[in-house]
């Protein structure tokens, strides 16, 4: 079957902040694409819509106390100052992201989030607006449409893997839609920029660009693989130089103890920061191109029964033990083109969505606050700071190899969703990964 991996719900990937617990995971909107009238809206479109709708249908709900609605733009915190909906809360390129856009994502998840740590959510809300907002753009840009059939299409073939997996069967696409905080439309609209990045991909590579990449990459397409264990000394939430220092330390103490035959397995569950500790630090069978690159150089140049030297990547100090190996089998580039193709595309994917990001002129008009007892917070703040802030970074989002990739995948039931705290995760794992849908 063909694998198609799906954009990134850049809508969702800051509930990797809920799921892991870690900080780094009436008119349209200026911004909406091209569309005639309401039968000519394109998905963007119609998400806005419909979230303005919501907004609307809690105003009217004769159960909300008087104070409900305004506390969509107070946040848990209760202030009595409400915010313009309206307002700018970033400018993209010249043009504005409004607040009721990061209200409107911010009041489904709100109550999963402790209060003290949603201002965190809504930075990378925002940070994944934008990264979301200079995609419209360049699809726009480049005229690109994606007809509603064709996004109905690849919705419904995700209704079918949902009905065909024992573990999701007993549910809707809705329902697991509504669990991870968003729903069909902010599916559609996912599945809009995600069609148009392959459109787009699709005039611009070439099948020679593609036999160069066969070539060059043929370990993630013959099936070579490794079968290894590991030990992870985390490091993300470490910011002083005493911190590292002792980090990387323990890890030589560690390998010290390995050289002198202590037992992998013990020394993984005593010391492990990874998930893999409670098993010993097995992390199965591994193909190339599922690591981030410093820990599958390492893990595929170890011999068989041996145990690497200490290995950094972004996640942290790794020591590996390998205990199998399998060469790859013999391919050619027609037998896999597709897969070739696949992998490509995202790689060309997250380079396009980092210059993007790189050369988009973004003004960061707002900055959430910490939660205070005297007020709300965060975006809803009463008497939160405005401010134009340049040099606020643009970038947001969380897949694959730290980019926010609209090929990285929509985490679905059964993955380590969201990634970002869990080295297991789906997508922001030093084991890469992403989830996909197949058809």
């Amino acid at each position: 079957m063909k694998v198609r991996i799906i954009i990134t719900l850049i809508s969702f990937s800051f509930l990797g902040l809920l799921i892991n617990g870690c900080g780094d995971d009436g008119g349209q909107s200026p911004h909406a694409g091209v569309g005639g009238g309401a039968g000519d809206m394109n998905f963007e479109q119609q998400a806005l819509k419909k979230e303005q709708e919501d907004l609307a249908k809690l105003k009217a709900r004769q159960e909300y106390k008087p104070d409900d609605y305004a506390r969509i733009h107070q946040g848990v915190g209760g202030a009595t100052a409400t915010n313009d909906p309206n307002e700018a809360i970033a400018m993209v390129n010249g043009e504005p992201i409004l607040r009721l856009e990061l209200d409107a994502i911010l009041d489904k998840v709100k109550q999963k989030v402790s209060t003290k740590r949603l201002h965190l959510v809504e930075e990378k809300i925002i940070k994944d607006l934008v990264t979301q907002f200079v995609l419209k753009q360049f699809i726009r840009k480049e005229n690109i449409q994606i007809s509603p059939t064709r996004i109905e299409e690849e919705i419904n073939a995700f209704r079918e893997n949902i009905k065909n997996n024992p573990d999701t069967a007993d549910k809707s696409l809705e329902t697991l839609m509504e669990e991870q905080g968003g729903g069909i439309n902010e599916l559609r609209m996912a599945m809009d920029i995600s069609l148009s990045v392959d459109e787009y991909l699709n005039r611009t590579v070439s099948e020679e660009e593609m036999k160069k990449y066969f070539t060059e990459n043929i370990g993630i397409f013959n099936n070579e693989t490794v079968t290894a264990s590991h030990i992870l000394i985390d490091t993300r939430t470490i910011k002083d130089e005493e911190g590292l220092k002792k980090a990387k330390e323990d890890t030589e103490r560690i390998k010290k103890e390995l050289d002198n035959g202590a037992d992998f397995a013990k020394l993984a569950e005593e010391n492990s920061d990874c998930p893999s500790a409670k098993s010993g630090g097995e992390l199965g069978v591994i193909t190339r191109g599922q690591m981030v690159e410093e820990f599958e150089k390492t893990a595929f140049s170890t011999g068989v029964n041996s145990i690497s030297e200490p290995v950094k990547t972004k996640f942290g100090y790794h020591i590996i033990k390998i205990t199998d190996k399998q060469a790859g089998k013999d391919i050619t580039f027609e037998e896999t083109k597709e897969n070739v193709k696949l992998a490509l595309f995202n790689e060309k994917t997250m380079t396009l969505i980092q210059e993007l990001n790189d050369n988009a002129d973004v003004n960061i008009l707002y900055t959430p606050t910490p939660y205070a007892s005297t007020g709300g917070h965060g975006s809803m703040a009463h008497g939160s700071t405005m401010y134009g802030g340049p040099g606020a970074s643009p970038h947001g989002g969380s897949s694959g190899r730290g980019n926010p990739n609209p090929h990285a995948g929509m985490p679905m039931p059964g993955s380590s969703a969201y990634g970002g705290g869990d080295p297991h995760a789906s997508s922001g794992s030093p084991h890469g990964g992403a989830m996909s849908s197949t058809e």
